[in-house]
């Protein structure tokens, strides 16, 4: 019994329009990836910078909210990446490009809202790497969710198309 090839580990199994799609979309995620980690470093700057900041409102009830935002922004950048990078979605030939592009760069970008939250728990509630680490952690977790693999953009009925519509 031979195990059918992966994408993935065999990128000829896709048509160089598809090929094209995907090395677009992985640039623009892997984009979206180093404004992560230069987040990172600017809020790592201004948290060692200055001291925790009062605002009026109790440090437990910021810590609540930020977490429940988190939450949202996890919960969000994953059904994007679920509803508008779904198999249905990409059906069409004619529209599967850019669609596969723009769920996978909203979805990483929806991922990098956590940074300001991360900083502003970090600046409101707990300045320390403990503190901050779940916002960096996300956002960084669903920039990799976000990531294209070949395999999504294989196994459909009718291949992406080429010419300038397969880049759009």
């Amino acid at each position: 019994m031979t195990a059918s090839p992966d994408p993935d580990e065999s990128p000829d199994l896709l048509s160089s329009a598809e090929l094209a799609c995907l090395e677009r979309t992985r640039s623009a995620v892997l984009n979206v990836l180093v404004a992560d980690g230069l987040s990172i470093l600017a809020s790592a700057l201004v948290l060692r910078s200055f001291g925790p900041v009062s605002i009026g409102i109790e440090p437990e009830r910021m810590h609540k909210g930020l977490f429940g935002s988190l939450f949202v922004v996890f919960a969000v950048g994953v059904m994007v990446l679920r509803t508008l990078g779904s198999r249905d979605r990409l059906a069409e030939p004619g529209a599967r490009a850019s669609r596969f592009f723009r769920a996978h760069l909203i979805a990483a970008a929806v991922g990098w809202l956590a940074m300001p939250l991360g900083l502003i728990f970090g600046l409101t509630v707990e300045p320390s790497l403990r503190g901050v680490a779940p916002f960096w952690l996300a956002a960084m977790i669903l920039g990799k969710l976000a990531y294209p693999r070949a395999i999504e953009l294989g196994d459909f009925d009718e291949p992406l198309p080429t010419g300038p519509e397969s880049t759009a």
